[in-house]
């Protein structure tokens, strides 16, 4: 079943949570609290995709239709990605035939002007990234900043600066340069600076790019950029010097110990000059300074305070559901390691991607995760990153929107977490750290079993240390009634249990069966290895012979299912494609699913091009409405509503 055509039709969206248009004229308003709200104190929740490389640089047509079934699939937030990725992505907003990259293309600009006005009209809001891929070129050695030093350190590197921008002061200030270029560019069609548009809710000043853990290896001699590594021993000898710290522990960035605290601080000094600048020009909105990704440990939290919301990236694998959380981490897990207390989570980029055969358990899974932690904005890699948006050609892990295993469950889930359906837990813990356990020990997910054990339990968030070397870092006490933790490997799940469940008993999860349930009033849902299993929440029975697949029943007009006059029902197995070409291929639900519901209403199928079919017969059975997927092969979705 291809998602060609999405499923919501007009009338549904207007009874329905997803139309935010009267939000767009106000900005996210709540930058140092531990959550994001809107100017009139409600609270911000996003459920998003990124657009990133080609599918940002298509024509008008495509960018209409595509904007308007984002905002129909639940989505409220994009993010803009690789738009100057000048080495494989072409046009970008960079104006590749300059012989520097300091000029903007207005073609590019343009494209991204049209994304932006059309998202802005279905009630999207937008998050723009400054640095992502940038390649520096020859005419760019030369700058009113004085001579680039090794230009010929980047080259070898194809160019990118992520790492060596940390060590060189006029990359630093070409990235000034540009910030100030592309926020102050006025949008062609809405006739505002980026800067100035409320639509634009956040900022990454630089993607997946660290030096505490990633690339602090680049500034030593065997990694050949001496010039580099001449200006890291410098700066390197006046922290040894000025704080007492060794300067061979200092240098040693793959340890753990002074290295870490020094990597720390040169992050700050990139940190102080792009966001002095931002807020110069009058930026107030939520500003990440780069992101928690590849397994990052704790020990790179701190200068990522600096921003106003700390960012992660993580990605799963097939049987997320199975993992114990007494002995591995999964996905979610790495994420629930990246919440400071006291400051909002973004999560950028998650997936499950393409070609893991579960991945349709994943958009539930970290919807109702995220909603119990109540992380703030989490946003699927990608929605795509091919200019060919017909649902035709190769199949690509990193171009979702064809797929029905993801996008097909992206309305549940976006129902669940911005509508706040699954409840933020009750209790609140936070990990302690102390300037020890922070900067000489390793410290992450895969380490510590009593972060992988409350990430599904309880509200999870990180205390870091005030260390005298870090004059900038700005302490943030947990609230009251938050309890502190300082035994990282302390398991908070009872003994013998293979399950682990949260506090508020909406959401749980049994490693050893690989299934999640969410039973809350408004959405209920099952997933995982469900076949041969039957499972009762409080208004959904099921029983399947289908293996692996996700059932989940949505009160679409916002009362409890047992009340509603508009439910959806979505049942999803695995999508695949048997020679690596579009369209996918779904494999048939089979089982029945009982909705305890309102007399009254008729069970519509909706057929893959997004319209109501004709209403089963004998579907309401007592006080439920019945629904055997077997007899209406060929869909995943089913409209329970009013005559």
């Amino acid at each position: 079943c291809l998602l060609d055509v999405v499923y919501f039709d007009g009338d549904v969206m207007e009874a329905g949570p997803f139309v935010l248009e009267e939000l767009l004229d106000e900005a996210v308003g709540s930058l140092w609290g531990d959550h994001l709200e809107f100017e009139d104190g409600s609270p911000a929740r996003f459920w998003g995709a990124n657009l990133a490389a080609h599918a940002l640089f298509v024509d008008d047509v495509a960018i209409e239709v595509h904007a308007r079934r984002i905002a129909q699939l639940g989505f409220n937030l994009i993010r803009i990605h690789h738009h100057d990725s000048t080495r494989w992505v072409d046009p970008t907003v960079i104006d590749k035939s300059r012989s520097d990259s300091r000029h903007l293309d207005s073609k590019g600009l343009d494209r991204l002007d049209r994304w932006i006005a059309e998202l802005k009209k279905q009630g999207v809001y937008i998050w723009l990234d400054l640095h992502v891929g940038r390649q520096l070129k020859r005419g760019d050695v030369d700058t009113p900043w004085g001579n680039l030093v090794g230009f010929e350190e980047f080259r070898r590197r194809e160019s990118e600066i992520r790492g060596l921008v940390y060590f060189n002061e006029v990359v630093q200030d070409l990235m000034v340069e540009f910030n100030q270029n592309y926020l102050t560019h006025v949008n062609r069609y809405t006739r505002l600076a980026y800067k100035d548009d409320p639509s634009i809710m956040g900022l990454l000043l630089t993607n997946e790019n660290d030096i505490t853990h990633h690339f602090g290896s680049m500034f030593l001699p065997k990694a050949r950029n001496p010039a580099h590594t001449a200006i890291f021993e410098m700066r390197a000898r006046e922290f040894s010097r000025s704080t007492g710290h060794s300067l061979v522990e200092t240098m040693e960035t793959w340890s753990p110990g002074p290295s870490k605290i020094f990597l720390n601080d040169r992050e700050h000094h990139l940190n102080a000059k792009l966001i002095g600048h931002l807020e110069s020009l009058g930026i107030a909105i939520p500003i990440a300074t780069t992101s928690m990704w590849g397994h990052n440990g704790l020990s790179s939290l701190p200068s990522l305070t600096e921003g106003s919301i700390i960012d992660a990236h993580s990605y799963g694998e097939a049987e997320a559901l199975s993992r114990d959380p007494r002995s591995e981490a999964n996905y979610l897990s790495w994420i629930g390691a990246s919440q400071v207390v006291g400051m909002p989570l973004s999560v950028t980029e998650w997936n499950v991607p393409y070609p893991a055969v579960d991945r349709f358990t994943a958009p539930l899974y970290t919807a109702s995760v995220a909603a119990l932690q109540g992380w703030d904005a989490l946003l699927i890699y990608n929605y795509s990153q091919t200019a060919n948006l017909t649902g035709t050609g190769p199949v690509s892990r990193w171009s979702s929107f064809s797929d029905p295993a993801l996008m097909g469950v992206m309305p549940a889930a976006a129902l669940a977490f911005r509508r706040a359906d699954v409840r933020q837990a009750r209790r609140s813990y936070c990990l302690d750290l102390d300037r020890e356990a922070l900067y000489y020990q390793k410290v992450t997910a895969a380490t510590s079993a009593a972060l992988r054990t409350l990430a599904e339990q309880s509200r999870l968030s990180v205390c870091l240390p005030e260390v005298r070397e870090h004059f900038w870092y700005r302490d943030r006490a947990p609230a009251e009634g938050v309890v502190r933790v300082g035994d990282l490997d302390r398991d908070f799940i009872p003994p013998g249990r293979h399950h682990v469940e949260s506090d508020t008993g909406e959401l749980r999860r049994d490693w050893r069966e690989g299934i999640q349930t969410i039973d809350t009033p408004r959405t209920q849902a099952a997933s995982g290895w469900l076949g041969g299993h039957e499972i009762a929440l409080r208004d959904m029975k099921l029983a399947l012979e289908t293996p692996k697949a996700v059932i989940s029943v949505s009160s679409v007009d916002g009362l409890p299912i047992r009340k509603s006059s508009h439910l959806l029902i979505t049942a999803i197995a695995q999508s695949a494609s048997p020679d690596g070409q579009l369209p996918l291929f779904s494999e048939p639900v089979r089982g029945v699913v009982r909705v305890a519901a309102r007399a009254g209403l008729e069970v519509r199928p909706i057929s893959k091009d997004g319209r109501p079919g004709r209403p089963l017969i004998g579907a309401r059975d007592g006080s439920a409405y019945v629904i055997d997927f077997g007899l209406r092969p060929g869909t995943h979705w089913y409209l329970v509503r009013g005559l």
